[in-house]
């Protein structure tokens, strides 16, 4: 990312907004501060999944009290902002995240560990891309972890680590990232040199510089662009590396840390304290248990600042607090606007197309004009302008002008990441019951994200089909039992939708609600 590019700015901005809309942070800010973890839990999209007493009587009331303790600083709103996810910005399926705030090593367990055990918080994604992005809270014995998972430092999730947040934020001692003043060894100044835009060779010399040896290339095609992702992560990545060298040496007998992805670079703490980065493979390491070793990037809020792209007023309160300390911050939450113009060619003239919420308004054609557009398309004629970025629009089909296609994307975005008051600030400004994502799914079809009690009845009162089938056949009832909701499938039955159709494949949704069930099962 090139944060002296305005394009890469906004989207890391929008990033931020998607994984943490307004509404999440302020009910999760006001849960934390009134000292609920479990509200803060419901308000960011977590699933709980813990019992105190439990946890006592398994591993002891000491233990029981150091995660009592992390959950009652646990944020779990900013935490989102710090989560793996793939390319299209949904989370990074099946991935575990430890929390811990526990300062010795995980211990070699030997037979008091066998028989009380080490408890730590687990959270854990959504099983895919398009489920529900919901996380999941539990407590578990770090002995008893197989695979690999991320150990996410306290600073991305623990309220009170301001110290932490604020070095992790690339704030010096008297000014932040891009913001002039101080020399050239404070750590604004490094982290600014660390994610300054780079190719080729000089990666590898910004690796050495930040105090990570580079091991000799292999020879790999995937070499330099290992590196290039990597990146993202070197402002953090030595201090991080000796944390999770320090936590789990001794329990896995080294500090080799695996990639995160298919192919990657190895992170490897040695005995005398130097760092090194080397080619490895995903398929090296698929029987290895232990944390991932590029697990958290460095957050980039201090760009946005710099750039106009944020005020210190939007920023989330803990980013604040860590940025501006002692500074009171009148929080405003960053709001969309639903309300856009694009100029797009319609025949040998500019015309005006504005995108109203959830719906394409064309001024200078009225419904007739653009009903005889359709059907001259259908039959292969050329079609306007106006009526391409209504079709496009809705449906995502091309041609379709650049700015339409990414204020539907956005919309379509508040739909996966749950952003309720979003989507319905769409809706009330206007809604097309034509929308159709790239699959020919409805909003209907994305009901689970969302507090369907709120969305419903607005998409119905719209007009929009509770029976229709998406590509697969499948309809909103069908996607309810896809993401494991019964309780949605209840509610959609008495709307109306029908409990028989047929996808593609032959299945009901109770059908598919039972295979759902069965994989989450086997998934653990």
């Amino acid at each position: 990312m090139d944060l002296t590019r305005r394009r890469d700015r906004e989207r890391y901005a929008r990033q931020l907004t998607h994984a943490t809309p307004a509404a999440m942070i302020m009910d999760a800010t006001v849960a934390r501060e009134a000292g609920d973890w479990r509200a803060a839990c419901t308000a960011a999209g977590v699933d709980v999944h813990v019992d105190l007493r439990d946890v006592a009587a398994r591993f002891g009331t000491a233990q029981a009290s150091m995660i009592e303790a992390d959950l009652a600083g646990f944020a779990p709103d900013f935490l989102r902002r710090h989560l793996p996810r793939v390319d299209s910005a949904a989370l990074e399926p099946g991935v575990r995240l430890v929390l811990s705030r526990r300062p010795e090593p995980f211990r070699t367990p030997g037979r008091l560990l066998r028989r009380r055990g080490t408890p730590v918080l687990v959270v854990t994604l959504p099983p895919s891309v398009d489920a529900p992005q919901r996380l999941a809270l539990r407590v578990a014995d770090v002995h008893e972890l197989t695979g690999w998972w991320v150990d996410m430092p306290a600073w991305a999730w623990f309220d009170a680590a301001v110290t932490e947040r604020r070095w992790a934020y690339g704030a010096s001692a008297s000014r932040l990232p891009w913001d002039g003043g101080d020399g050239p060894g404070d750590r604004a100044s490094e982290f600014e040199r660390l994610l300054a835009e780079t190719g080729g060779d000089r990666l590898e010399d910004l690796f050495r510089s930040a105090g990570v040896e580079v091991a000799e290339p292999d020879g790999r095609a995937w070499h330099s662009y290992a590196f290039a992702r990597a990146q993202a992560n070197l402002p953090v990545l030595s201090v991080e590396a000796h944390r999770l060298a320090g936590r789990y040496r001794e329990m896995l007998g080294g500090a080799t840390f695996r990639p995160f992805g298919w192919s990657g670079l190895d992170l490897t703490v040695r005995p005398d304290g130097s760092v090194v980065v080397s080619p490895g493979a995903w398929s090296a390491g698929q029987d290895k248990t232990g944390p991932v070793g590029f697990g958290v990037a460095a957050p980039l809020d201090a760009a946005l600042l710099r750039w106009g792209v944020l005020t210190p007023e939007e920023l989330h309160p803990l980013v604040h607090e860590a940025l501006f300390p002692g500074r009171a911050q009148d929080w405003r939450p960053v709001l969309h606007e639903p309300y856009a113009q694009v100029r797009v060619r319609c025949g040998g003239q500019w015309h005006v197309v504005e995108v109203i919420g959830a719906a394409v308004s064309t001024p200078h054609h009225d419904e007739a004009e653009l009903q005889r557009e359709a059907l001259l398309g259908a039959l292969g004629g050329r079609v306007s302008g106006c009526a391409r970025a209504r079709v496009g629009f809705r449906t995502g089909g091309k041609p379709v002008p650049k700015d339409i296609r990414k204020l539907r994307q956005h919309h379509l975005a508040r739909a996966l990441h749950g952003d309720t008051d979003g989507v319905l600030t769409d809706l009330a400004a206007g809604t097309d019951p034509l929308f159709r994502d790239g699959l020919g799914r409805t909003l209907l079809h994305w009901l689970a994200h969302l507090d369907h009690r709120r969305v419903l009845p607005v998409l119905l009162t719209a007009g929009l089909p509770i029976a229709e089938p998406d590509v697969d056949g499948r309809t909103a009832l069908h996607a309810a039992a896809l993401a494991g909701n019964a309780e949605l499938m209840a509610v959609l039955v008495a709307a109306g939708a029908p409990a028989d159709a047929r996808d593609a494949r032959g299945k009901t949704a109770d059908d598919l609600l039972a295979e759902t069930r069965k994989r989450l099962r086997a998934a653990g």
